[in-house]
């Protein structure tokens, strides 16, 4: 997989950059608006106060709301971007690669197993790259910031969240040892589909 991610052009490497600093960006937004909210609740049940205060904390709360809208929207257009570039790439180098095989080494590979590789399998690189971007990226960046911001405010809470963090990451884990070994498998059985689809394919009468 990294040897795949030299690949990346330089553009891809700058949107990534882009995807991340709005990443960020977005996730202190969203980490802003319990501290707007908790503020409007405060001046709420304090006994004076004033409309326009509780109307400002909530436009301020809109505000974050809408910049990590935003946000996410220009994260969403990079991500695609980059991977369908990055896919383009990939199919790209992979028929050139095909095309320099000999005799030889054509006979180690099906035609079925070559139609898998260029079109299921950078499929599911170029998904992996746009989801990634949007959610493996974000998903520690909020994780560590949100625990960090929640050790100031009292101990049980951090304790509590922390444990909330260890029985995530152990089930995703589980789910990937269980998960990964039954790929190899996949990919064979869709061989076999593409080789049987192209049996009908080839034995259609003119």
């Amino acid at each position: 997989m990294i040897k795949l991610f030299k690949n990346l052009t330089k553009r891809d490497l700058l949107y990534i950059l882009i995807c991340v600093v709005l990443i960020v960006f977005q996730v202190w937004l969203e980490l802003r608006m319990p501290d707007y909210m908790s503020a409007i609740t405060r001046l709420v049940q304090t006994e004076g106060s004033s409309m326009k205060d509780i109307l400002e904390q909530g436009g301020y709360m809109l505000l974050c709301a809408f910049g990590s809208l935003v946000s996410a929207i220009f994260v969403g257009y990079f991500a695609a971007n980059t991977a369908s570039s990055f896919s383009k790439t990939l199919r790209n180098l992979i028929f050139e690669k095909v095309q320099r095989f000999g005799t030889e080494e054509i006979k180690k590979f099906s035609t079925s197993s070559l139609i898998t590789r260029t079109t299921n399998d950078v499929t599911q690189v170029e998904m992996l790259i746009a989801m990634g971007l949007q959610m493996i990226v974000k998903a520690p960046i909020m994780a560590v910031w949100a625990i960090l911001k929640i050790l100031n405010k009292g101990f049980e809470w951090s304790i509590l969240t922390a444990g909330c963090v260890v029985v995530l990451l152990t089930t995703i884990t589980i789910l990937m040892i269980t998960v990964l070994p039954r790929f190899a498998i996949i990919q064979k059985l869709i061989d076999k589909i593409n080789g049987v689809t192209r049996e009908n394919l080839t034995g259609i009468r003119v």
